[in-house]
Protein backbone atom coordinates (compact mmCIF):
# COMPACT_ATOMS: atom_id res chain seq x y z
CA UNK A 1 0.00 0.00 0.00
CA UNK A 2 1.10 3.24 -0.78
CA UNK A 3 -0.01 6.47 0.83
CA UNK A 4 -0.04 10.19 0.01
CA UNK A 5 1.59 12.51 2.17
CA UNK A 6 -2.08 13.93 2.66
CA UNK A 7 -3.05 10.47 4.17
CA UNK A 8 -0.17 10.01 6.23
CA UNK A 9 -0.60 12.76 8.47
CA UNK A 10 -4.52 11.78 8.43
CA UNK A 11 -3.58 8.58 10.43
CA UNK A 12 -1.27 10.29 13.08
CA UNK A 13 -3.29 13.04 13.73
CA UNK A 14 -6.71 10.80 14.04
CA UNK A 15 -5.02 8.72 16.59
CA UNK A 16 -3.27 11.49 18.39
CA UNK A 17 -6.85 13.12 18.98
CA UNK A 18 -8.50 10.11 20.06
CA UNK A 19 -5.66 8.91 22.62
CA UNK A 20 -6.30 12.56 24.36
CA UNK A 21 -9.73 12.92 24.09
CA UNK A 22 -10.47 11.73 27.64
CA UNK A 23 -7.13 12.01 29.24
CA UNK A 24 -8.00 15.81 29.86
CA UNK A 25 -5.06 16.56 27.86
CA UNK A 26 -5.29 19.88 25.79
CA UNK A 27 -4.76 19.71 21.80
CA UNK A 28 -3.06 22.52 21.65
CA UNK A 29 -0.03 24.06 23.28
CA UNK A 30 1.55 27.49 24.77
CA UNK A 31 4.65 25.61 26.06
CA UNK A 32 6.86 27.85 23.53
CA UNK A 33 9.29 24.86 23.76
CA UNK A 34 7.20 22.79 22.37
CA UNK A 35 5.70 24.87 20.10
CA UNK A 36 8.40 26.28 18.15
CA UNK A 37 10.43 22.90 18.25
CA UNK A 38 12.04 22.54 14.83
CA UNK A 39 10.92 19.37 13.48
CA UNK A 40 12.82 19.74 10.42
CA UNK A 41 16.15 18.72 10.18
CA UNK A 42 18.99 19.60 7.56
CA UNK A 43 20.85 16.37 6.07
CA UNK A 44 23.90 18.47 5.76
CA UNK A 45 24.10 18.02 9.34
CA UNK A 46 24.65 14.74 11.64
CA UNK A 47 23.33 14.76 15.20
CA UNK A 48 25.45 13.00 17.53
CA UNK A 49 24.54 11.47 21.40
CA UNK A 50 27.73 10.62 23.09
CA UNK A 51 28.02 6.80 23.46
CA UNK A 52 25.03 6.07 21.49
CA UNK A 53 26.41 7.33 18.05
CA UNK A 54 25.09 9.15 15.29
CA UNK A 55 22.24 9.14 12.89
CA UNK A 56 22.57 11.09 9.59
CA UNK A 57 19.10 11.17 7.73
CA UNK A 58 20.78 10.70 4.31
CA UNK A 59 19.97 7.76 1.76
CA UNK A 60 18.41 5.33 2.72
CA UNK A 61 16.97 7.06 5.83
CA UNK A 62 15.39 9.76 3.03
CA UNK A 63 14.22 8.94 0.21
CA UNK A 64 10.61 8.16 -2.16
CA UNK A 65 9.43 6.19 0.34
CA UNK A 66 10.38 8.23 3.34
CA UNK A 67 10.53 11.73 2.51
CA UNK A 68 10.74 13.82 5.44
CA UNK A 69 13.29 11.94 7.93
CA UNK A 70 13.99 13.62 10.85
CA UNK A 71 16.56 13.31 13.84
CA UNK A 72 15.96 11.70 16.87
CA UNK A 73 15.26 14.20 19.59
CA UNK A 74 17.34 14.10 22.40
CA UNK A 75 17.67 11.81 25.39
CA UNK A 76 16.71 13.61 28.30
CA UNK A 77 13.45 14.78 25.83
CA UNK A 78 12.36 10.68 25.16
CA UNK A 79 13.24 9.80 28.47
CA UNK A 80 13.34 6.09 27.98
CA UNK A 81 12.59 4.25 31.02
CA UNK A 82 13.53 0.81 31.96
CA UNK A 83 10.96 -1.10 34.50
CA UNK A 84 11.31 -4.92 35.80
CA UNK A 85 9.55 -7.48 36.37
CA UNK A 86 9.33 -10.67 37.98
CA UNK A 87 7.32 -13.06 40.10
CA UNK A 88 8.23 -11.22 43.38
CA UNK A 89 7.39 -7.59 41.54
CA UNK A 90 4.55 -7.72 39.64
CA UNK A 91 2.87 -4.50 41.05
CA UNK A 92 6.34 -2.07 41.90
CA UNK A 93 8.98 -2.52 39.24
CA UNK A 94 12.56 -1.57 39.90
CA UNK A 95 14.17 0.29 37.36
CA UNK A 96 17.52 -0.20 35.61
CA UNK A 97 19.74 2.84 35.75
CA UNK A 98 22.02 3.28 33.25
CA UNK A 99 24.46 5.42 35.42
CA UNK A 100 25.14 2.69 37.74
CA UNK A 101 25.79 -0.46 36.59
CA UNK A 102 26.04 -2.18 39.86
CA UNK A 103 22.88 -1.38 40.75
CA UNK A 104 21.39 -3.74 38.36
CA UNK A 105 22.33 -6.48 40.08
CA UNK A 106 19.43 -5.71 42.71
CA UNK A 107 16.39 -4.91 39.70
CA UNK A 108 15.41 -8.21 40.11
CA UNK A 109 16.90 -9.91 36.57
CA UNK A 110 17.58 -13.39 37.10
CA UNK A 111 20.38 -14.74 34.82
CA UNK A 112 19.49 -18.28 34.33
CA UNK A 113 16.08 -17.58 32.64
CA UNK A 114 14.30 -16.11 29.69
CA UNK A 115 14.78 -12.16 29.44
CA UNK A 116 12.14 -9.91 27.69
CA UNK A 117 11.94 -6.33 26.80
CA UNK A 118 8.10 -5.57 25.98
CA UNK A 119 7.91 -2.29 23.91
CA UNK A 120 5.00 -0.44 22.21
CA UNK A 121 4.06 1.50 19.37
CA UNK A 122 2.97 5.25 18.75
CA UNK A 123 0.92 7.27 20.73
CA UNK A 124 1.09 4.45 23.64
CA UNK A 125 3.64 4.37 27.35
CA UNK A 126 5.25 1.27 29.10
CA UNK A 127 1.46 1.68 31.13
CA UNK A 128 -0.43 0.42 28.44
CA UNK A 129 -3.19 -2.35 29.54
CA UNK A 130 -1.82 -4.50 26.74
CA UNK A 131 1.43 -4.68 27.93
CA UNK A 132 0.72 -5.66 31.71
CA UNK A 133 -1.25 -8.13 30.18
CA UNK A 134 1.20 -9.67 28.42
CA UNK A 135 3.64 -9.31 31.50
CA UNK A 136 0.67 -11.36 33.56
CA UNK A 137 0.42 -14.24 31.24
CA UNK A 138 4.15 -14.74 30.23
CA UNK A 139 5.36 -14.61 34.26
CA UNK A 140 2.31 -17.21 34.79
CA UNK A 141 3.16 -19.57 31.96
CA UNK A 142 6.87 -19.31 33.27
CA UNK A 143 6.57 -22.46 35.56
CA UNK A 144 10.10 -22.12 37.25
CA UNK A 145 10.00 -18.70 38.23
CA UNK A 146 12.74 -17.71 36.52
CA UNK A 147 11.41 -15.11 33.66
CA UNK A 148 11.90 -11.41 33.83
CA UNK A 149 10.43 -8.85 31.76
CA UNK A 150 11.48 -5.49 30.74
CA UNK A 151 9.04 -2.40 29.48
CA UNK A 152 10.93 -0.44 26.84
CA UNK A 153 8.80 2.95 27.88
CA UNK A 154 9.77 5.47 25.34
CA UNK A 155 6.52 7.53 25.77
CA UNK A 156 8.27 10.97 25.88
CA UNK A 157 9.20 10.28 22.23
CA UNK A 158 5.58 8.41 20.64
CA UNK A 159 3.99 11.83 20.02
CA UNK A 160 2.77 13.04 16.82
CA UNK A 161 4.16 14.31 14.43
CA UNK A 162 4.63 10.94 13.36
CA UNK A 163 7.78 11.53 11.53
CA UNK A 164 9.71 12.75 14.59
CA UNK A 165 8.04 9.50 16.60
CA UNK A 166 9.92 7.13 13.89
CA UNK A 167 13.32 8.71 13.98
CA UNK A 168 12.95 8.83 18.07
CA UNK A 169 12.55 5.16 17.55
CA UNK A 170 16.34 4.83 16.15
CA UNK A 171 18.07 6.77 19.53
CA UNK A 172 15.67 4.43 21.90
CA UNK A 173 17.10 1.30 19.79
CA UNK A 174 20.49 2.05 20.13
CA UNK A 175 19.53 3.05 24.35
CA UNK A 176 18.21 -0.46 24.70
CA UNK A 177 21.39 -1.69 22.90
CA UNK A 178 23.50 -0.45 25.92
CA UNK A 179 21.12 -1.73 28.23
CA UNK A 180 21.00 -5.39 27.18
CA UNK A 181 24.73 -5.44 26.89
CA UNK A 182 25.06 -3.70 30.06
CA UNK A 183 22.63 -7.22 31.67
CA UNK A 184 25.21 -9.10 29.86
CA UNK A 185 28.50 -7.85 30.98
CA UNK A 186 27.19 -6.96 34.80
CA UNK A 187 25.57 -10.41 35.32
CA UNK A 188 27.70 -12.65 32.89
CA UNK A 189 25.45 -13.96 30.23
CA UNK A 190 27.21 -16.14 27.98
CA UNK A 191 24.98 -15.34 25.11
CA UNK A 192 21.47 -13.47 24.22
CA UNK A 193 19.97 -16.29 23.32
CA UNK A 194 17.73 -15.90 26.06
CA UNK A 195 16.99 -12.19 25.31
CA UNK A 196 13.34 -11.87 23.14
CA UNK A 197 12.20 -8.74 22.25
CA UNK A 198 8.34 -7.97 21.49
CA UNK A 199 7.40 -5.30 20.06
CA UNK A 200 3.95 -3.58 18.53
CA UNK A 201 3.79 -1.34 15.54
CA UNK A 202 6.64 1.55 15.53
CA UNK A 203 8.15 -0.74 18.55
CA UNK A 204 8.55 -3.51 16.28
CA UNK A 205 11.22 -1.71 14.13
CA UNK A 206 12.87 -0.08 17.50
CA UNK A 207 13.34 -4.09 18.23
CA UNK A 208 15.41 -4.52 15.05
CA UNK A 209 17.49 -1.16 15.73
CA UNK A 210 18.21 -2.81 19.04
CA UNK A 211 19.03 -6.24 17.49
CA UNK A 212 21.60 -3.68 15.03
CA UNK A 213 23.43 -2.19 17.31
CA UNK A 214 23.89 -4.96 19.95
CA UNK A 215 25.81 -6.07 16.42
CA UNK A 216 27.60 -2.95 15.26
CA UNK A 217 28.70 -1.79 18.92
CA UNK A 218 29.04 -4.60 20.39
CA UNK A 219 29.11 -7.88 18.47
CA UNK A 220 26.06 -9.53 20.26
CA UNK A 221 22.91 -10.89 18.42
CA UNK A 222 19.74 -11.03 19.99
CA UNK A 223 18.33 -14.41 20.73
CA UNK A 224 14.62 -13.32 19.41
CA UNK A 225 12.54 -10.45 18.29
CA UNK A 226 8.92 -10.64 17.32
CA UNK A 227 7.40 -8.36 15.47
CA UNK A 228 3.29 -7.36 16.15
CA UNK A 229 2.31 -5.55 12.71
CA UNK A 230 5.07 -3.72 12.42
CA UNK A 231 4.51 -0.45 11.34
CA UNK A 232 3.77 0.28 7.30
CA UNK A 233 4.05 3.97 7.09
CA UNK A 234 7.48 4.97 6.07
CA UNK A 235 9.12 1.59 6.79
CA UNK A 236 7.53 -0.06 3.32
CA UNK A 237 10.13 -1.60 0.69
CA UNK A 238 12.83 0.40 2.56
CA UNK A 239 16.14 -0.75 2.70
CA UNK A 240 16.72 -3.51 5.34
CA UNK A 241 18.60 -1.22 7.92
CA UNK A 242 15.75 1.38 7.95
CA UNK A 243 13.41 -1.72 9.58
CA UNK A 244 13.27 -4.91 11.29
CA UNK A 245 14.63 -7.70 9.32
CA UNK A 246 16.13 -11.18 9.84
CA UNK A 247 19.77 -10.07 10.20
CA UNK A 248 18.28 -8.61 13.69
CA UNK A 249 18.09 -11.53 15.97
CA UNK A 250 18.70 -15.44 15.41
CA UNK A 251 14.86 -15.59 14.59
CA UNK A 252 12.51 -13.27 13.96
CA UNK A 253 8.73 -13.89 13.66
CA UNK A 254 5.91 -11.44 12.34
CA UNK A 255 2.35 -11.15 13.54
CA UNK A 256 0.79 -9.25 10.11
CA UNK A 257 -2.49 -8.36 10.75
CA UNK A 258 -3.53 -4.73 9.56
CA UNK A 259 -1.38 -5.27 6.07
CA UNK A 260 -3.95 -4.45 3.47
CA UNK A 261 -1.93 -5.38 0.43
CA UNK A 262 -4.23 -2.99 -1.70
CA UNK A 263 -3.51 0.53 -2.66
CA UNK A 264 -7.32 1.28 -1.81
CA UNK A 265 -7.36 0.01 1.26
CA UNK A 266 -6.06 1.61 4.65
CA UNK A 267 -4.05 -0.69 6.60
CA UNK A 268 -1.20 0.91 9.31
CA UNK A 269 0.88 -2.78 8.86
CA UNK A 270 3.65 -4.02 6.51
CA UNK A 271 2.45 -6.45 3.95
CA UNK A 272 5.99 -7.55 2.85
CA UNK A 273 7.16 -10.48 4.87
CA UNK A 274 10.27 -9.34 7.10
CA UNK A 275 10.85 -12.44 9.33
CA UNK A 276 12.16 -15.66 9.44
CA UNK A 277 8.01 -16.73 10.02
CA UNK A 278 5.48 -14.23 8.96
CA UNK A 279 2.22 -14.94 10.24
CA UNK A 280 -0.76 -13.98 8.42
CA UNK A 281 -3.85 -14.21 10.36
CA UNK A 282 -7.11 -13.70 8.49
CA UNK A 283 -5.06 -12.95 5.41
CA UNK A 284 -3.05 -10.40 7.31
CA UNK A 285 -5.94 -7.75 7.57
CA UNK A 286 -9.80 -6.85 8.15
CA UNK A 287 -9.37 -8.83 11.25
CA UNK A 288 -12.95 -10.59 12.04
CA UNK A 289 -15.03 -8.51 14.85
CA UNK A 290 -13.45 -5.28 13.44
CA UNK A 291 -15.87 -3.14 12.44
CA UNK A 292 -15.05 -1.37 8.76
CA UNK A 293 -18.26 1.44 9.02
CA UNK A 294 -17.53 3.26 12.29
CA UNK A 295 -20.36 5.41 10.97
CA UNK A 296 -22.70 2.80 12.27
CA UNK A 297 -20.83 2.86 15.65
CA UNK A 298 -23.03 3.86 18.77
CA UNK A 299 -21.01 2.98 21.77
CA UNK A 300 -18.69 5.84 21.73
CA UNK A 301 -17.99 9.50 20.23
CA UNK A 302 -17.26 10.30 16.83
CA UNK A 303 -13.57 10.51 17.41
CA UNK A 304 -13.80 7.39 19.66
CA UNK A 305 -15.16 5.98 16.30
CA UNK A 306 -12.37 6.61 14.66
CA UNK A 307 -10.10 5.45 16.10
CA UNK A 308 -11.54 1.70 16.83
CA UNK A 309 -11.94 2.10 13.38
CA UNK A 310 -8.35 2.62 12.21
CA UNK A 311 -6.53 0.98 15.48
CA UNK A 312 -8.98 -2.52 15.49
CA UNK A 313 -7.30 -4.68 13.04
CA UNK A 314 -4.23 -3.25 14.26
CA UNK A 315 -3.57 -3.99 17.80
CA UNK A 316 -5.39 -7.71 16.92
CA UNK A 317 -1.89 -9.08 16.30
CA UNK A 318 -1.63 -8.17 19.91
CA UNK A 319 -4.55 -10.15 21.13
CA UNK A 320 -3.61 -12.94 19.19
CA UNK A 321 -0.23 -12.88 20.60
CA UNK A 322 -0.80 -12.54 24.05
CA UNK A 323 -3.51 -15.62 23.80
CA UNK A 324 -0.51 -17.76 22.45
CA UNK A 325 1.37 -17.02 25.27
CA UNK A 326 -1.55 -19.69 27.78
CA UNK A 327 -2.21 -22.54 25.65
CA UNK A 328 -6.32 -22.77 25.84
CA UNK A 329 -7.56 -26.44 26.63
CA UNK A 330 -10.60 -28.59 27.21
CA UNK A 331 -10.87 -31.34 28.81
CA UNK A 332 -13.57 -34.22 26.47
CA UNK A 333 -13.36 -37.56 27.82
CA UNK A 334 -10.63 -36.95 30.51
CA UNK A 335 -7.97 -35.89 28.29
CA UNK A 336 -7.19 -32.48 27.23
CA UNK A 337 -7.79 -31.23 23.78
CA UNK A 338 -5.65 -27.90 23.10
CA UNK A 339 -6.37 -25.45 20.89
CA UNK A 340 -2.75 -25.20 19.50
CA UNK A 341 -3.50 -22.15 17.02
CA UNK A 342 -1.70 -23.96 13.83
CA UNK A 343 -0.65 -21.80 11.27
CA UNK A 344 0.27 -23.74 7.33
CA UNK A 345 2.24 -22.29 4.51
CA UNK A 346 0.68 -21.82 1.84
CA UNK A 347 1.32 -19.66 -1.58
CA UNK A 348 -1.57 -17.18 -0.72
CA UNK A 349 -4.60 -16.75 1.31
CA UNK A 350 -6.89 -17.57 -1.18
CA UNK A 351 -5.36 -21.06 -1.80
CA UNK A 352 -5.87 -21.21 1.70
CA UNK A 353 -9.34 -20.90 2.38
CA UNK A 354 -9.81 -22.79 -0.63
CA UNK A 355 -8.52 -25.92 1.00
CA UNK A 356 -5.62 -26.00 -1.70
CA UNK A 357 -2.63 -26.18 1.64
CA UNK A 358 -4.22 -28.47 4.80
CA UNK A 359 -2.12 -31.35 4.99
CA UNK A 360 0.86 -30.51 7.18
CA UNK A 361 4.46 -31.96 5.75
CA UNK A 362 2.81 -32.87 2.51
CA UNK A 363 3.71 -31.16 -0.89
CA UNK A 364 6.06 -28.40 0.46
CA UNK A 365 3.40 -27.16 3.25
CA UNK A 366 4.74 -26.94 6.23
CA UNK A 367 2.38 -26.47 9.93
CA UNK A 368 3.53 -24.27 12.67
CA UNK A 369 2.58 -23.22 16.32
CA UNK A 370 1.49 -19.51 16.09
CA UNK A 371 3.02 -16.52 18.75
CA UNK A 372 4.87 -17.32 21.45
CA UNK A 373 5.88 -20.96 21.12
CA UNK A 374 6.67 -20.50 17.18
CA UNK A 375 10.20 -20.66 17.63
CA UNK A 376 10.03 -24.33 18.83
CA UNK A 377 7.73 -25.49 15.44
CA UNK A 378 10.67 -23.79 13.67
CA UNK A 379 13.28 -25.34 15.07
CA UNK A 380 11.86 -28.83 15.03
CA UNK A 381 10.82 -28.27 10.96
CA UNK A 382 15.42 -27.35 10.79
CA UNK A 383 16.06 -30.36 12.66
CA UNK A 384 13.80 -32.34 10.20
CA UNK A 385 15.66 -30.98 7.47
CA UNK A 386 12.35 -29.00 6.22
CA UNK A 387 13.50 -25.53 6.38
CA UNK A 388 17.36 -25.30 4.39
CA UNK A 389 18.62 -21.54 4.33
CA UNK A 390 16.20 -19.05 4.85
CA UNK A 391 13.17 -18.33 2.50
CA UNK A 392 10.62 -16.19 2.99
CA UNK A 393 8.01 -18.54 4.94
CA UNK A 394 4.28 -17.11 5.11
CA UNK A 395 1.87 -18.89 6.93
CA UNK A 396 -2.20 -18.19 7.36
CA UNK A 397 -4.60 -19.02 9.79
CA UNK A 398 -8.16 -18.24 10.92
CA UNK A 399 -9.07 -16.74 14.28
CA UNK A 400 -12.56 -16.02 15.84
CA UNK A 401 -14.06 -12.25 15.81
CA UNK A 402 -13.77 -12.44 19.54
CA UNK A 403 -11.63 -13.92 22.27
CA UNK A 404 -10.91 -16.22 22.85
CA UNK A 405 -9.41 -16.51 19.33
CA UNK A 406 -8.00 -19.39 18.35
CA UNK A 407 -10.19 -22.18 16.53
CA UNK A 408 -9.76 -25.55 15.07
CA UNK A 409 -9.42 -25.39 11.27
CA UNK A 410 -12.30 -27.67 9.62
CA UNK A 411 -11.79 -28.33 5.50
CA UNK A 412 -15.18 -29.11 4.31
CA UNK A 413 -15.92 -30.76 1.14
CA UNK A 414 -19.94 -30.38 0.02
CA UNK A 415 -20.93 -33.11 -2.86
CA UNK A 416 -24.34 -32.27 -4.11
CA UNK A 417 -26.07 -35.59 -5.00
CA UNK A 418 -27.02 -36.35 -8.56
CA UNK A 419 -29.71 -38.55 -8.29
CA UNK A 420 -32.82 -38.21 -10.55
CA UNK A 421 -34.96 -36.76 -7.37
CA UNK A 422 -31.96 -33.59 -7.28
CA UNK A 423 -31.63 -33.56 -10.78
CA UNK A 424 -35.45 -32.73 -10.97
CA UNK A 425 -35.62 -30.56 -8.29
CA UNK A 426 -32.73 -28.26 -9.96
CA UNK A 427 -30.15 -26.52 -8.14
CA UNK A 428 -30.66 -23.61 -5.20
CA UNK A 429 -29.12 -20.48 -4.47
CA UNK A 430 -28.49 -20.13 0.00
CA UNK A 431 -26.01 -21.11 2.49
CA UNK A 432 -24.93 -24.09 4.51
CA UNK A 433 -24.92 -23.55 8.14
CA UNK A 434 -22.64 -26.39 9.57
CA UNK A 435 -21.83 -27.42 13.25
CA UNK A 436 -19.34 -29.71 14.25
CA UNK A 437 -20.16 -32.18 17.09
CA UNK A 438 -17.85 -34.23 19.12
CA UNK A 439 -17.31 -36.62 21.91
CA UNK A 440 -19.08 -36.06 25.39
CA UNK A 441 -21.40 -33.66 23.69
CA UNK A 442 -19.28 -31.25 22.70
CA UNK A 443 -20.22 -28.71 19.99
CA UNK A 444 -18.71 -26.13 17.72
CA UNK A 445 -20.19 -22.40 17.18
CA UNK A 446 -22.09 -22.33 14.13
CA UNK A 447 -20.01 -21.90 10.82
CA UNK A 448 -20.82 -20.35 7.04
CA UNK A 449 -20.28 -22.36 4.88
CA UNK A 450 -20.14 -19.94 2.22
CA UNK A 451 -20.73 -15.80 3.35
CA UNK A 452 -22.62 -15.32 -0.06
CA UNK A 453 -25.46 -16.83 -1.40
CA UNK A 454 -24.43 -19.07 -3.97
CA UNK A 455 -25.83 -21.80 -6.41
CA UNK A 456 -25.50 -25.50 -5.68
CA UNK A 457 -26.36 -27.32 -8.25
CA UNK A 458 -26.67 -31.51 -8.59
CA UNK A 459 -23.24 -33.49 -9.33
CA UNK A 460 -21.08 -30.21 -7.79
CA UNK A 461 -19.10 -30.60 -5.33
CA UNK A 462 -17.35 -27.67 -3.58
CA UNK A 463 -14.49 -27.18 -0.99
CA UNK A 464 -13.82 -24.51 1.81
CA UNK A 465 -11.84 -23.56 4.94
CA UNK A 466 -13.45 -23.21 7.80
CA UNK A 467 -13.14 -22.43 11.18
CA UNK A 468 -14.71 -23.42 14.74
CA UNK A 469 -14.27 -24.37 18.50
CA UNK A 470 -12.57 -26.94 19.77
CA UNK A 471 -14.63 -30.15 20.38
CA UNK A 472 -12.36 -33.02 19.83
CA UNK A 473 -12.26 -35.90 17.97
CA UNK A 474 -15.59 -34.97 15.35
CA UNK A 475 -18.51 -37.30 15.48
CA UNK A 476 -21.15 -36.13 13.69
CA UNK A 477 -21.99 -32.44 11.70
CA UNK A 478 -25.38 -30.19 12.20
CA UNK A 479 -26.45 -29.30 8.72
CA UNK A 480 -29.07 -26.50 8.20
CA UNK A 481 -29.73 -24.52 4.67
CA UNK A 482 -30.63 -20.65 4.33
CA UNK A 483 -32.69 -20.28 0.83
CA UNK A 484 -32.34 -16.75 -0.65
CA UNK A 485 -35.18 -15.87 -2.85
CA UNK A 486 -34.94 -13.04 -5.27
CA UNK A 487 -37.85 -11.41 -7.44
CA UNK A 488 -35.31 -10.91 -10.38
CA UNK A 489 -33.79 -14.29 -10.34
CA UNK A 490 -36.25 -17.10 -11.54
CA UNK A 491 -33.45 -19.39 -10.42
CA UNK A 492 -34.85 -19.17 -6.98
CA UNK A 493 -38.42 -19.24 -7.17
CA UNK A 494 -39.91 -21.77 -5.38
CA UNK A 495 -43.86 -21.91 -5.89
CA UNK A 496 -45.14 -25.37 -5.56
CA UNK A 497 -41.21 -27.48 -3.99
CA UNK A 498 -40.20 -26.61 -0.89
CA UNK A 499 -36.54 -25.19 -1.03
CA UNK A 500 -33.90 -28.32 -0.53
CA UNK A 501 -30.57 -29.28 -1.55
CA UNK A 502 -29.51 -33.00 -1.96
CA UNK A 503 -26.44 -33.89 -0.38
CA UNK A 504 -24.82 -36.81 -1.28
CA UNK A 505 -21.83 -36.15 1.52
CA UNK A 506 -19.75 -34.12 3.43
CA UNK A 507 -15.70 -34.48 4.08
CA UNK A 508 -14.75 -32.99 7.46
CA UNK A 509 -10.99 -32.50 7.42
CA UNK A 510 -9.25 -31.28 10.93
CA UNK A 511 -5.77 -29.61 10.16
CA UNK A 512 -5.11 -29.66 14.09
CA UNK A 513 -5.76 -33.24 14.56
CA UNK A 514 -4.78 -34.89 11.38
CA UNK A 515 -8.09 -36.88 11.01
CA UNK A 516 -10.52 -37.27 8.19
CA UNK A 517 -14.18 -38.65 8.14
CA UNK A 518 -17.40 -38.77 5.62
CA UNK A 519 -20.68 -38.06 6.66
CA UNK A 520 -23.85 -38.78 4.85
CA UNK A 521 -27.36 -37.61 5.48
CA UNK A 522 -30.16 -40.15 6.64
CA UNK A 523 -31.78 -42.02 3.52
CA UNK A 524 -30.78 -39.38 1.42
CA UNK A 525 -32.66 -36.96 3.00
CA UNK A 526 -32.66 -33.55 1.36
CA UNK A 527 -31.51 -31.07 3.43
CA UNK A 528 -34.13 -28.47 3.79
CA UNK A 529 -34.23 -24.92 4.57
CA UNK A 530 -35.27 -23.88 8.11
CA UNK A 531 -34.55 -27.48 9.36
CA UNK A 532 -31.64 -29.09 10.84
CA UNK A 533 -29.93 -32.51 9.42
CA UNK A 534 -27.63 -34.83 11.54
CA UNK A 535 -25.05 -36.01 9.30
CA UNK A 536 -23.22 -39.49 10.49
CA UNK A 537 -20.47 -42.13 9.61
CA UNK A 538 -23.01 -44.54 9.97
CA UNK A 539 -25.06 -43.08 7.63
CA UNK A 540 -22.67 -43.67 4.97
CA UNK A 541 -21.98 -47.80 5.37
CA UNK A 542 -24.38 -48.22 2.80
CA UNK A 543 -22.19 -46.07 0.58
CA UNK A 544 -19.40 -48.22 -1.55
CA UNK A 545 -17.09 -45.02 -0.74
CA UNK A 546 -17.64 -44.91 2.81
CA UNK A 547 -14.77 -45.04 5.13
CA UNK A 548 -12.57 -43.14 8.06
CA UNK A 549 -9.28 -41.64 6.88
CA UNK A 550 -6.61 -40.52 9.42
CA UNK A 551 -4.18 -38.60 8.08
CA UNK A 552 -0.63 -39.95 7.29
Amino acid sequence: MHLSNGTGLLFPTLMYLANYQDQGNPLITDDPMIANEEYRADPNNVVCYGVYGCFPITPPWTDERRPIALYPQKPAKINVQFPVFNHHTRSIPKFINLDDPDYLLDVGINPGGKIYFITHGFLQSGKAKWIEKMINNILDQDLDGTATCVVIDWGGGSSPPYNQASANIRLVGAITASVIHMIYEELGLPNLDNVHLIGHSLGAHLSGYTGYYLQKDFGLKLGRITGMDPAELAFTETDPVVRLDTTDAKFVDIVHSDATPMVSQIGLGLYEPIGHLDFYPNGGFNQPGCDQTFWKRQDGSFISSVYQFFSCSHVRSVDFFIESIRRKTLAIDGRKHECPFKAITCESYEKFMAGDCFDCNKDGHMCFTFGFHSQDSYRQMVKANQIIGQPDIKAYFITGPTGPFCRTHYKMTIKVSSTSESIEHGGEIGRFHLKVHGSNGTESDEMLFNVEPILFEPGNEMTRVLAGSTVGKPQRLTVSWEYNTSLLNPLTWRILNSPRVYVEYIVLQTLEYRRKIRLCPSYNLPVTSNVDSVFTQENCRLHPKAMETVLD
